[in-house]
């Protein structure tokens, strides 16, 4: 029997029909075919705030996000960890291009992903041109993303990438898995969630924790945000925040 008759399955399944995040995920340009073979080599998995994905030098993970958080950590030759990237609902974990993973995914908050077998993952890539080329446009996405938050860190300065990282993380809980979203689709007065701590955040953004604190404190004093805790925040002027952060069009 062929690999594709043995994946090949002739009706969507009932459980991609329902997937919240099929039409913003690796899925979204599958026929139901590819759809189906997909769904077949797939299943849920869950984890709780806190708990490790997959540890840096592990086979590396296959699965799109389906609800929660993640983010991707490196680990430094002094012991320290450094957040290099953040994951939502509807973003694909995983690097054709490597056996093992080079970095570490932890949830910040309840996840469910739907993970792939790698091995029958990179069989139905061979059948299913379709899905080498969206992990491909996934890749060139997230490369871009990389290149973005290089410039934030080497021109931006202190309270232009707080602002940043706000804007951003606002426009991914609006819609989380659109890669790039428009300002005017975050209102004022939304409440944005942070999911990680204020060290965690200041090693993302190359900066100290004091550091973070003040700028968050003077985004308040500006009438820019609002707090409720040091994770719960209200963006207050939206139209103010994107232009302390520094942005024209993208965020």
């Amino acid at each position: 029997m062929s690999i594709q008759s043995a994946f090949s399955h002739p009706h969507r399944p009932m459980t991609c029909q329902r997937c919240a995040i099929r039409s913003r995920s690796l899925c979204g340009s599958l026929s139901d075919d590819a759809l189906g073979a997909l769904s077949s080599i797939s299943r849920h998995r869950h984890f709780a705030p806190g708990q490790i994905i997959v540890t840096e030098g592990e086979p590396a993970i296959f699965a799109n996000v389906v609800t929660g958080i993640v983010v991707e950590k490196k680990s430094l030759s002094d012991g320290r960890e450094q957040i290099v990237s953040m994951f939502f609902s509807g973003d694909f974990l995983g690097d054709a291009r490597r056996v093992n993973s080079d970095s570490t995914a932890q949830a910040v908050s309840p996840v469910t992903l739907c993970a792939f077998d790698r091995n029958a993952f990179e069989q139905l890539m061979d059948v299913y041109p379709v899905l080498t080329q969206s992990v491909l446009d996934y890749a060139m996405a997230r490369l871009e993303n990389a290149r973005e938050w290089m410039l934030l860190l080497g021109q931006k300065s202190a309270e232009e990438r707080v602002a940043t990282f706000l804007m951003r993380l606002a426009a991914r809980q609006a819609d989380a898995g659109c890669r790039h979203v428009a300002a005017q689709s975050i209102e004022p007065g939304m409440a944005l969630d942070i999911p990680i701590s204020r060290a965690q955040m200041a090693a993302y953004l190359g900066l100290t924790i004091e550091t973070v604190s003040r700028r968050m404190t003077a985004l308040r004093d500006s009438g820019l945000v609002a707090f409720k805790d040091a994770r719960a925040v209200r963006l207050l002027n939206v139209d103010g925040l994107k232009a302390a952060a520094g942005d024209n069009d993208r965020l």
